[in-house]
């Protein structure tokens, strides 16, 4: 272990493997800092006049807002391309958990080393923290294709199910029915996002992305952070609203589905 100064510990060197760093990460563990919590140290290697960040790069951001000139870290000595390697495989149990651009990034980044190109994809998902199958998908664009129509057709059967279930909630609501039931009033009917809205919050989420890699690398005030903040935890606040409506429309689709079957059950 070495304490040293946080300026000279260099994350240009390509061993930050996500795709992007997560500001509500970098501002949870930055208040945990200010309330006194002590975090594990930075990791780094260190080539002999460079100290590379290889694991701790959400603290590392969250002790550039705090002010921080000095810090503890585990250094192992090596080169920048022994500081990558270890990069690889931290991440995959500890920590924010990656996304599947970060999981992408990994597995290609990692197939870029000489050392790897031709290792087994059993080998490459064990460096990476993925499945032998996600290594295999990103190694040959045909199978990748493959496991992209497999997902479409199970969205699409998982689809086909929502529209059973609400033909048969209509059927159990509607005053025509042979059925003695009383219809229900589902308050979050018609809320599912179609493809617009889906796309909208794509692109609200890499704006918000952006967003933070701005705020992250300027000198703006604190202040100018923390209205970030609440920002971001509003949007965040009307997207759980969503998704419980969401999920209490599929409850509701679900208990009549069972209603029906259970008066079916008693006809017969």
């Amino acid at each position: 272990m070495h304490k040293i100064k946080l300026d000279s510990i260099r994350i240009d060197g390509g061993t930050q493997m996500r795709v992007v760093i997560d500001q509500p990460t970098v501002y949870s563990y930055l208040e945990s800092m200010k309330e006194g919590a002590v975090f594990p140290n930075l990791e780094t290697t260190f080539d002999g006049a460079t100290h590379w960040l290889t694991d701790g790069f959400h603290r590392y951001h969250a002790y550039k807002l705090l002010g921080v000139k000095t810090v503890e870290v585990t250094a192992t000595q090596g080169s920048l391309d022994d500081a990558i390697i270890a990069a690889l495989f931290v991440n995959g149990r500890h920590g924010k958990p990656l996304t599947i651009e970060d999981k992408r990034n990994k597995v290609k980044r990692c197939l870029g080393i000489e050392k790897y190109k031709n290792a087994s994809n059993y080998e490459i998902a064990k460096i990476c923290y993925v499945s032998q199958s996600f290594v295999a998908g990103e190694r040959n664009p045909e199978i990748k294709e493959k496991q992209k129509n497999s997902r479409k057709k199970s969205a699409v059967n998982y689809a086909e199910n929502i529209d059973k279930n609400e033909t048969l909630s209509k059927t159990v609501t509607s005053p025509t029915s042979s059925l003695n039931t009383t219809p229900s009033v589902n308050p979050y009917e018609g809320s599912a996002p179609d493809e617009a809205e889906i796309k909208a919050a794509e692109m609200a989420l890499e704006a918000d992305q952006e967003a933070m890699y701005k705020l992250l690398e300027s000198d703006e005030p604190l202040k100018t952070a923390h209205e970030e903040i609440k920002r971001l935890n509003h949007i965040n606040a009307q997207l759980e609203i969503r998704i419980q409506g969401l999920q209490n429309e599929r409850n509701a689709a679900v208990a009549l589905v069972k209603q029906l079957q259970k008066q079916q059950d008693k006809k017969k």
